[in-house]
């Protein structure tokens, strides 16, 4: 009985001692190791319901560990970039799960009508990009607030051909809607008779005549007119927008339509490390009709595999001018390859012939290697459906691409907690990214971004105003990209 009473004793000993090396290696690895990034004095939301810690350590490309300021701080080395984030909200980097990059890109280089109040500093502004801008054939211009539209006098084709009339001129708002003058729209053979094409609008005045305001997809077919971008413009474009996207906090971002030129563009930045931005690439398919067209698709596939930077695995089918039994063939053709299909569902009958394709390419390819996350695109204005699942979109340049903007119209319909899961979390579930990104935890990815407000203090009314202090990828800071010395405690 003594023995093994001594057996027991002797076997408890070394499991203690065991139990306690192990915890002590755990801590000698976290506090022996370079420690390369703190953030500390922040609120952090790591992507999980709960506590929110107030500092977060990250060694090389990844989370370390998340907990109070203390904690945190003890792991500080010679080596170690300290930001301060004043009080203020830390969250995930956001993951914009649906947008158009180089189409976004390429307004950059356009005229800014941001700053514009009235209808008559819009005019003027583009008088002026008209007269330093001649041999321009289109005159071009973003960000006009549709706040104009109620204005005592409102924006309308006729004002802006007192400026310009000889071009054509296009300006598109945040929301999308387009203002043309009258070169524009006859250039669109758009006039009394035309009718209001499906998911869209032309505004118009008492007489039926376009007035100058189109809504929708008839923004977007104006849009169509304008001269295709040369392949320099297209390149400058690309990486504009990745720049302008780190400024507002989005270090992983969903392209729609991408282009064979787009994708080499990217994968040789990736490469070159060139590139600080996650891309999950689509391809617009809207005219495969055979396994054979289908099949020739997978090449992008197997030259672009799955990579933390830079991937594409997915074809984005646009529902203008296909019917119910096309639509059916198409998804359980591309579904039988392992393609994840996305569908840019404009109305509630769409959306249901979406779901019923989902449906019957379900019940003919049967299971499939990889797990099924089809796709509803502009669910809700702001939305991807993923299944159950919800991921924020800002659709840029047609909504506005700072994820707070997207964030506050999202809250009627979640919390803001669930609205910041479906701009981290459920975004990387939609590109199949959940296990490396979109949580603030150890072993995770270290996309980060620290705002200038804590903003679950902040009235909802003012959340859009709220911007991103700093914006961390990959555990470097990349935004603000002139700054050389951070906060130090």
């Amino acid at each position: 009985m003594a023995t093994r009473l001594t057996a027991y004793l002797v076997v408890g000993i070394v499991g203690v001692t065991l139990i306690a090396g192990l915890i002590v290696g755990a801590q000698r690895d976290e506090n022996d190791g370079p420690v390369d990034l703190i953030v500390h004095n922040g609120v952090v939301f790591t992507g999980e319901s709960g506590d929110m810690p107030e500092a977060v350590a990250v060694r090389a490309n990844q989370i370390l560990k998340t907990g109070s300021d203390r904690e945190i701080l003890r792991l500080q080395r010679p080596q170690t970039l300290i930001i301060d984030a004043k009080g203020a909200a830390v969250v995930p980097g956001f993951n914009d799960a649906h947008l158009h990059l180089v189409r976004g890109g390429l307004t950059l280089d356009t005229l800014d009508l941001s700053e514009a109040a009235t209808v008559e500093d819009v005019v003027a502004l583009v008088r002026g990009w008209a007269e330093t801008h001649p041999g321009t054939e289109w005159i071009v211009g973003r960000n006009w607030r549709t706040g104009l539209l109620n204005a005592e006098v409102p924006p309308t084709g006729q004002a802006l051909d007192e400026v310009v009339a000889g071009r054509p001129v296009q300006l598109l708002s945040e929301d999308g809607v387009a203002w043309v003058n009258s070169r524009g729209l006859r250039l669109a053979e758009i006039g009394r008779r035309t009718p209001d094409p499906a998911d869209g609008r032309i505004l118009r005045d008492a007489r039926g005549e376009a007035i100058g305001i189109l809504e929708g997809t008839a923004a977007v077919q104006l849009e169509q007119l304008l001269p295709p971008p040369s392949p320099a413009a297209r390149t400058r474009a690309l990486f504009a927008a990745i720049a302008e996207a780190q400024r507002h906090g989005i270090t992983s971002l969903q392209n729609a339509d991408g282009e064979p030129l787009d994708f080499e563009l990217l994968d040789a930045a990736r490469t070159e490390g060139a590139v600080a931005m996650r891309v999950y690439s689509a391809l617009p398919v809207n005219t495969a009709s055979t396994s054979e067209d289908v099949a020739a698709l997978d090449d992008v596939l197997k030259r672009y595999p799955d990579d933390p930077l830079f991937k594409a695995g997915a074809a984005n089918v646009e529902m203008a001018g296909i019917d119910a039994d096309a639509l059916n063939k198409l998804v359980r053709l591309l579904d039988a390859r392992g393609w994840q299909v996305m569908i840019e569902a404009e109305s509630a009958e769409e959306a249901e012939m979406a779901r019923t394709a989902f449906r019957h390419a379900e019940r003919s390819n049967g299971v499939l290697p990889r797990e099924r996350r089809h796709r509803l695109e502009h669910q809700y204005r702001h939305f991807t459906a993923v299944g159950d699942k919800l991921a924020l979109a800002s659709d840029w340049p047609n909504g506005p691409l700072s994820p707070l903007r997207v964030l506050q119209t999202a809250l009627p319909r979640l919390t803001l907690a669930q609205a910041l899961q479906a701009y981290s979390v459920n975004g990387a579930y939609a590109s199949y990214d959940e296990q490396r990104k979109g949580f603030i935890k150890p072993g995770m990815l270290a996309d980060i971004v620290v705002l200038s407000e804590d903003i679950f203090k902040v009235d909802r009314s003012e959340l859009g105003a709220v911007t991103v202090s700093y914006t961390i990828f990959d555990g470097k800071v990349v935004y603000p990209v002139q700054q050389k010395k951070l906060t130090t405690p």
